[in-house]
């Protein structure tokens, strides 16, 4: 958190300065752009609209040469891909926290995330189309039923959501595959073999979503950019990216390479309660 003092001049003299105090959060601005621009809503639709196409586009190809379309399947990230966690984290400013595993796995309990602009559409057409749609997420495996729940009640096609990794669409941390536990990079391989073959489309908002290791938080922010560089014609093709200023790897690796996340991740509150920053009063916010 910044604290910014303002101190405008009254007639000139310094005897006349009042000083004015202006609590302002690093996310703020991030949050805002977030819940309030349609900048925001504009490149969802246009993520999702993109993803379509490439959609139709295969499914006619693979007709067209007589292949079968039952290994056809899309992975996507669930939160700030699909699901919209902005009010946890406007909470999450106005009560003084940073992101805690205990806050964050209550905001998931309580089943309140909303969907992105166009997310639910998008996920319907994938199935309509003959994909399978595959959710893949950080979320903790105490939280898969209510995590299954909010998906649902939003409209999202999600028939099998259990624990069994040959027979979900909904892949979380620490799902145990083969004896091991799990996070993406063991999910993706698992879901390579389970359907014999590459997904069509990755979306997420974090490039750890396309790709685990080489765009992990440990590698460091000028990495990413020429990791970045380098996979220049998967973007919007293979790989589809969506828009998230609030958190994620690219903020951890401007800060460090092999060492593991802050303190500030592992406890909470580690601030003042934010109530009365510019701009507050514009956000949804979650009531905890």
């Amino acid at each position: 958190m910044l604290c910014v003092r303002l101190f405008p001049g009254e007639g000139g003299g310094a005897s006349s300065t009042k000083a004015l105090e202006v609590l302002y959060h690093n996310d703020l601005d991030a949050v805002v752009y977030y819940q309030g621009s349609a900048e925001v809503a504009a490149l969802y639709y246009q993520a999702f609209q993109l993803g379509e196409m490439r959609l139709v586009a295969e499914v006619a190809r693979r007709h067209q040469a007589g292949k079968p379309e039952n290994s056809l399947y899309v992975v996507s990230d669930c939160d700030e891909t699909l699901l919209d966690n902005s009010d946890f984290n406007a909470w999450l400013m106005e009560t003084g926290r940073d992101y805690h595993d205990t806050t964050w796995s209550e905001w998931c309990q309580a089943r309140r995330a909303r969907a992105t602009p166009g997310a639910v559409d998008f996920c319907k057409f994938v199935v309509e189309h003959g994909a399978s749609m595959i959710y893949v997420s950080s979320r903790f495996e105490a939280d898969r039923q209510a995590t299954a729940d909010n998906l649902r009640a939003l409209g999202f096609p999600l028939e099998r959501s259990g624990p069994d990794p040959n027979d979900t669409q909904l892949y979380l941390t620490n799902m145990l595959l083969e004896g091991k536990k799990s996070k993406k990079k063991q999910q993706f391989a698992h879901l390579l073999a389970r359907f014999g073959a590459d997904p069509l489309l990755q979306l997420g908002d974090n490039l750890s979503d396309h790709e685990a290791e080489r765009y992990s938080y440990k590698v460091e922010a000028s990495q990413r950019k020429t990791s970045a560089e380098q996979d220049a014609r998967r973007w919007g093709d293979d790989w589809i990216v969506f828009p998230n200023p609030i958190y994620g790897a690219w903020r951890s690796s401007l800060k460090r390479s092999d060492e593991e996340p802050p303190a500030a991740f592992q406890a909470a509150p580690v601030r003042s309660p934010l109530t009365e920053a510019p701009k507050m009063s514009l956000l949804s916010k979650w009531s905890g």
